[in-house]
């Protein structure tokens, strides 16, 4: 179901649902963050059968602490994420984006919380340790091409020239994962009160320094085939070996919180 147009990036509430056959493979991003034996396992489980089957494997990973890289790499689950978004009363410019995300079978994930003033925030992960993280809104700005993109300072160092330069584009809606041409992010009309620019979009940031990895994500949406507005997840992954992994997450909207 494509996204209703009350819904934007600075109103995301609401539920959505991972469409995996819209989004990118992310097996080659859980190889990059994989820091403990309990993945290894997971991905062994996968090819099992019998009284082994998906949901006791669903249930036994869940309880080892599965967080949001794992299950966004198990091809038959279903991934819901439940969203509340809201301005701060104390200061409306500041935003916070609070994600409960739930797998199919009633297991809960972990939960996100994201503050939207690019300021430090330490996060205990399970199986990836600790994360620190930042998250801001930032605003779109048009190119030689003519074409908005998110004007946005990539935080991900590759370490090798071409590497850095393709993770760059996809960040910013240029090119798809397999290097495409892409048309990118809708510009949509909101944001003014963040600055010059046109449109928005979110930018988060994570680095676990123990595992040597780093996560930079931007949000907007976008026209999936060229028909149906989606909320989209740009994803770059970086591990201290010169190497990056790409993947667009799509999620369709499903209905509006029992809040709402």
């Amino acid at each position: 179901m494509a996204a209703p147009a009350t819904t934007t990036i600075k109103n995301l509430t609401g539920q959505w649902q991972m469409d995996t056959t819209l989004s990118d493979p992310t097996d080659s991003i859980l190889s990059l963050v994989r820091t403990k034996e309990n993945i290894r396992h997971m991905r062994a489980a996968l090819h099992t059968n019998g009284k082994n089957g998906p949901k006791k494997i669903l249930t036994n990973t869940a309880q080892q602490g599965m967080s949001w890289f794992l299950r966004k790499a198990l091809p038959y689950a279903t991934v819901t994420l439940h969203v509340k978004e809201y301005a701060e009363e104390a200061n409306p410019l500041v935003y916070h984006i609070d994600v409960d995300q739930v797998i199919t079978g009633g297991i809960n994930g972990t939960q996100e919380r994201r503050q939207l003033d690019w300021e430090q925030r330490d996060h205990t992960d399970n199986i990836f340790g600790t994360l620190h993280g930042r998250s801001r809104f930032i605003r779109g700005v048009k190119g030689a091409d003519g074409k908005v993109r998110p004007a946005v300072e990539i935080q991900t160092k590759v370490g090798d020239a071409a590497a850095d330069e393709k993770a760059g584009k996809f960040l910013r809606g240029e090119i798809l994962a397999d290097g495409s041409a892409s048309e990118g992010y809708l510009v949509e009309d909101e944001g003014d009160e963040f600055g010059e620019g046109e449109g928005l979009y979110v930018q988060s940031w994570v680095v676990n320094e123990e595992s040597g990895w780093t996560a930079e994500q931007i949000w907007g949406f976008e026209l999936i085939n060229g028909s149906l507005r989606h909320h989209s997840r740009r994803v770059a992954v970086t591990k201290g070996n010169g190497h990056v992994e790409l993947a667009r997450l799509v999620y369709v909207w499903q209905k509006p919180t029992a809040s709402e």
